[in-house]
């Protein structure tokens, strides 16, 4: 038996159309975040979810919380091993500040660099704890399923380490606002993905987002 797990990153928010290194910063759903979210909830409403954890992060929290609304009785678990990678210096600042100030790092750290930002958190030590957090929630709910929603660097950190690819390779993901993401976790830990950063159900919703 494995437990399948719905991989979700959170809605948009202001942090993400302004460009900046929210990180363990909070920053708010937009409208669309929030239609987002709920049109995944009403894509969701026929299957069968046994709980749900989420990043203590309010983005990734108020997520779950609108894709949960068709299954009422699942209050989501809160797991801060779930949080978005925390980015130190640049924590809050808009990417085109680091740009200027820190070409060179900002360009190793997209273009396959193993270190984290000035002050962060490492891309290993990222990687390590989203995937423990991946594998406790399987747990939780063993041969069920369960909803995990996180972030978006934060994902592809826990693919990236449970799949076992190397350090240099972490960002090789696309992982869209309130993308789904399945995947099979089986009682020893390994984890197969059955589908990626499918994010079909906000198809529209930029020209209607109420």
């Amino acid at each position: 038996m494995s437990t399948r797990v719905i991989l979700v990153r959170h809605g948009q928010t202001y942090g993400n159309i302004e460009g900046r290194f929210c990180g363990h910063s909070e920053t708010d759903l937009t409208p669309l975040g929030i239609a987002q979210a709920r049109a995944l909830g009403r894509r969701l409403k026929g299957e069968k979810i046994d709980g749900a954890v989420c990043s203590d992060l309010s983005r990734a929290r108020l997520t779950a919380e609108a894709v949960l609304e068709p299954h009422a009785r699942i209050t989501p678990a809160l797991d801060p091993g779930l949080r978005e990678m925390y980015y130190g210096d640049w924590e809050a600042m808009l990417g085109t500040e680091v740009r200027a100030q820190h070409p060179d790092l900002m360009r190793a750290f997209f273009l396959g660099g193993t270190e984290g930002a000035p002050g962060g958190e490492s891309i290993a030590a990222v990687r390590a704890r989203t995937a423990a957090a991946l594998l406790r929630a399987a747990e939780l709910h063993r041969d069920g399923t369960v909803l995990i929603v996180s972030h978006g660097n934060a994902i592809m950190a826990m693919l990236a380490e449970v799949l076992g690819l190397p350090l240099e390779r972490t960002w090789a993901f696309s992982i869209e606002n309130t993308s789904l993401s399945r995947l099979l976790v089986t009682r020893t830990g390994h984890v197969t993905v059955q589908s990626l950063n499918d994010a079909s159900h906000t198809q529209g919703l930029e020209e209607a987002p109420a």
